[in-house]
């Protein structure tokens, strides 16, 4: 008898244990999963609380916007706080109660080795967000009653290289952006954004003239600049409106992305050229009889011979094809123009060695890889542009070929430089000219036309036109204040898929 009471007893403590094990095990799933669950919440909170943070410091409206933040300290949320990054946390559940700590801070750019930053400060935010949990089952057991989940978020602005799209910087303009005419705007390759426009006007693009399109529908990275393999890119608007107010094809994977965040202008940091010596020799002009000339010249042409250097009162080109020695073209006045029955080239790298009028120059630094030309424009009056007249290109056509676009190249492509820091405004308004390519044989330009002011009120335009039997191909990109395109003929961007410039962008980093 007593056997079967001690056996009874050892079966009822058995089965308390197992009881005991079935219930902690119980716990660890219900209280783990609770955890893990807390854990994948709190990280989401953290990271849209980070970009969130990053994005007002990138858009520059941490201290003037509706939730403003300073970047100076760190900072612990209160249930009620309205900085963005409070304001984004509570949105995604913490930071409501006594039970969450929700703190962002900003450290410096040492503390994450390997990343490429944007020029400046502010360039990191991080979020930490606790919350303190309450056990369930395993508080039963007297074990834990209470557990920690922890998240921690950073975001930052980097810098990365990337090809940069058609950029329009112009901050506040209407119609910083605008069609005029019955153009269609093709884009090939680049960027997975082709169109940026940073103007904040509710009507930065403004379409008039008749019925136009822009093309995207072949752009982005997938493509190699001919408008073969692209799937589509984005055309990005900081200001509006809302929709694309035109007939816009953006493929099967480009947007209309508005608003989109300014991209600050990427040749921001390229210094100007110094003012060269004169050219080794004054242009000449030939007419050709029965021989071309080794510079280029077909036979029976009237040809005039460029070389690199200072000119002081401009380059005007009519009734003549131009050759083009590589180097740089520094005009202190009068523009470049290329007028009626002109045309313009390279001189090809099969010509020799030697003096003018038919020799070649060996090609500077910066030229010697595609033997381009730089023109750097720095007049100061109403006529100190770059221009191609109605007529131009139709002797022969133009092909131009900018600056070589390599990682140690100075000047990163550019084919026209406007002097940055010039007082006139070429905007296009009353007497005051805009920078025109037009006309009415086919042009062809390799290169960044790169027409930007430090001055809003002396801001650039860059007039893009097809005209009727022409066509306008840009291999390049265009970074201006305001870009106008037009006609009624095909323009083509082709977006240089191995540009090596700098922008400036979001990311999280942890």
């Amino acid at each position: 008898m007593k056997r079967s009471k001690e056996k009874g007893q050892a079966l009822l403590l058995a089965t308390v244990a197992l009881a005991i094990f079935v219930i902690g095990a119980v716990g660890l799933v219900v209280d783990g999963a609770h955890i893990f669950a807390s854990n994948q919440m709190a990280q989401s909170a953290a990271d849209a609380s980070a970009i969130a943070g990053i994005m007002s410091i990138f858009d520059g409206t941490n201290v003037t916007g509706p939730n403003p933040f300073g970047t100076l300290s760190a900072h612990t949320c209160t249930t009620t706080d309205p900085t963005t990054p409070c304001v984004i946390a509570r949105s995604n559940g913490f930071g409501q109660t006594a039970s969450d700590t929700v703190v962002y801070d900003f450290p410096a750019n040492g503390s994450y080795p390997g990343i490429s930053f944007a020029p400046g400060g502010d360039n990191l935010i991080r979020v930490t967000i606790t919350r303190t949990l309450d056990t369930t089952l395993m508080r039963l057991l007297g074990t834990v009653n209470t557990t920690t989940t922890k998240a921690i978020a950073v975001a930052a602005i980097v810098d990365v290289m990337a090809p940069v799209p058609i950029l329009v910087l112009h901050p506040t303009l209407s119609g910083s952006f605008s069609i005029n005419g019955t153009p269609t705007i093709t884009i090939c390759g680049g960027p997975s954004r082709s169109i940026q426009v940073n103007s904040s006007s509710t009507t930065s693009i403004s379409l008039s003239g008749g019925s136009n399109t822009v093309d995207l529908s072949h752009a982005g990275p997938n493509d190699p600049g001919n408008c073969s393999l692209g799937t589509g890119a984005d055309f990005g608007d900081w200001g509006g409106p809302k929709n694309y107010p035109g007939a816009l094809l953006l493929g099967s994977t480009g947007h209309y992305v508005q608003p989109a965040s300014p991209i600050n202008d990427p040749l921001a940091g390229i210094s100007a050229p110094s003012a060269p010596g004169a050219p080794v020799s004054p242009p000449v002009t030939v007419t050709t009889l029965g021989t071309a000339k080794p510079w280029g010249c077909p036979a029976l042409t009237t040809c005039t011979h460029y070389w690199p250097g200072l000119y002081p009162g401009g380059i005007t080109i009519d009734h003549t094809v131009a050759y083009f020695e590589p180097g740089i073209y520094y005009i202190t006045g009068g523009g470049f123009n290329l007028g009626s029955l002109s045309g313009a080239h390279m001189v090809p790298s099969t010509c020799s060695i030697g003096p003018p009028p038919d020799g070649c120059i060996t090609p500077p630094t910066d030229f010697t890889i595609n033997r381009g030309m730089m023109v750097y424009n720095s007049g100061n009056t109403k006529d100190d542009i770059f221009s191609f007249g109605s007529n131009a290109g139709s002797v022969g056509g133009i092909t131009l070929v900018g600056s070589d676009n390599t990682i140690t190249s100075n000047y990163k492509g550019i084919l026209f430089f406007q002097d940055r820091t010039v007082t006139i405004a070429h905007n296009g308004i009353g007497a005051n000219k805009a920078h025109a390519v037009q006309g009415g044989g086919n042009i062809s330009l390799t290169g960044t036309i790169y027409a930007t002011n430090t001055s809003t009120s002396n801001y650039q335009k860059v007039q893009v036109q097809g005209t009727a039997g022409s066509s306008t191909t840009i291999t390049g990109q265009i970074v201006t204040d305001t870009l106008q395109m037009g006609g009624n003929a095909g323009i083509t961007m082709n977006l240089n898929p191995n540009a090596t410039l700098h922008i400036r962008q979001v990311a999280l980093v942890q």
